[in-house]
């Protein structure tokens, strides 16, 4: 009976082996296929300004990927809230009759959204950023490392937001609370942010190439804000993230980029 058993058991214990070593072939093909393999065709719809598409613009900069911009300019002078960009005859009316016409509908009427080879459009930034990282191969060399590039964009947004958080307060307490964010806040969080990157040995801050990680952190460090001493100066007690910051700050292609984004206001 028990001989019996097994017998009928064996079928079982072939198919899961053979679904074991093909979902493990799966996965050591897609590890080492580059996620993708050609660089896409990219149009940029935005305003001309550096704002939410920036990290999307080194995503595409680090990638080697050459894209195209709408690059709508806007009257900033008659600028009076979000809801004033719709207006045909607001401070961006381009912006109001490609939002009206449906070619920002990816992003709910808003920009930026980006058009891949002439035929699909991704909106949201955060969206965008990804399918370029992984597209363009600086989105780690595996899943994991994708993971980890991911979080570390997030732990930076949620920086970004503590910040926005610390301005936005009353009038009289703006200055002490600005203040007090890059003296204590900004470089205690930047030292968890530290504390959380793996092992690796160079200046990447995930595995051996710099990814979409890096160019965060420095689109964040180096462009959102107007004075740039704080930032710089919150990072003293992170020797990872400074040299990732560095090693951005002098890539060829970052070099490239940033010499020639004259027309993309700050």
């Amino acid at each position: 009976m028990f001989t019996s058993r097994l017998l009928r058991l064996r079928p079982l214990v072939a198919s899961s082996a053979a679904a074991a070593a093909a979902a493990a072939a799966l996965t050591r093909d897609t590890e080492n296929s580059g996620w993708f393999s050609s660089k896409p065709k990219v149009e940029m719809r935005y305003f001309a300004v550096q704002g939410a598409a920036e990290t999307a613009r080194y995503v595409m900069a680090l990638g080697g990927c050459e894209w195209t911009e709408t690059g709508w300019p806007i009257e900033f002078k008659k600028f009076s809230g979000p809801s004033s960009l719709y207006k045909s005859d607001g401070p961006c009316p381009e912006f109001a009759k490609a939002s009206a016409a449906g070619l920002l509908a990816q992003n709910l009427g808003r920009a930026p959204v980006i058009v891949i080879d002439g035929k699909e459009t991704i909106g949201q930034s955060k969206s965008m950023e990804r399918y370029l990282a992984r597209r363009l191969g600086v989105m780690g060399s595996n899943d994991f490392e994708a993971a980890q590039i991911d979080s570390i964009t997030e732990h930076v947004r949620d920086l970004k937001e503590k910040y926005n958080k610390a301005k936005n307060v009353d009038k009289d307490k703006k200055e002490a609370s600005i203040k007090d964010f890059f003296g204590k806040e900004m470089p205690e969080f930047f030292g968890k942010i530290e504390a959380a990157l793996p092992a690796t040995g160079g200046p990447a801050l995930v595995g051996s190439a710099l990814s979409y990680a890096d160019v965060t952190l420095y689109c964040f460090v180096v462009d959102f804000f107007t004075d740039k001493a704080p930032p710089l100066a919150a990072l003293a007690a992170c020797p990872r993230l400074k040299a990732s910051i560095d090693a951005v700050g002098k890539d060829p292609r970052i070099v490239k980029y940033r010499a020639a984004r004259t027309n993309i206001a700050t």
